[in-house]
């Protein structure tokens, strides 16, 4: 699925590394919203919000999301998603690798 117009066009700089029509909404989804949390504008965190919604956001947290964004960001997030801080703590200082660039 192609990402939203708005994210779409902020792809300078939330997927410099990759050719944002490479980039599939859907099998991606992790890999776009780190990237949107940690980079991109209130425009494209709106347009996230609107894609995917809160709940998927969340989910993305409870499931280790936290070590794919900023240390510097989660607290805004957990804040804004009204997470407890405990359910998104980041495990350890490895970041994973972007899914474009595994084998």
């Amino acid at each position: 699925m192609p990402l939203p117009l708005e994210i779409l066009n902020e792809s300078p700089v939330l997927f410099r590394d990759v050719r944002p029509e490479d980039v599939d909404a859907e099998a991606h989804a992790e890999f776009v919203i780190a990237r949107v949390l940690d980079h991109g504008t209130v425009r494209s965190v709106r347009a996230l919000l609107g894609y995917y919604g809160p709940d998927r956001i969340r989910a993305f947290f409870r499931g280790g999301g936290a070590d794919r964004v900023s240390r510097r960001t989660v607290p805004l997030w957990v804040a804004f998603l009204t997470l407890a801080p405990d359910e998104c703590t980041p495990t350890s200082s490895l970041r994973p690798s972007s899914p474009f660039w595994t084998a």
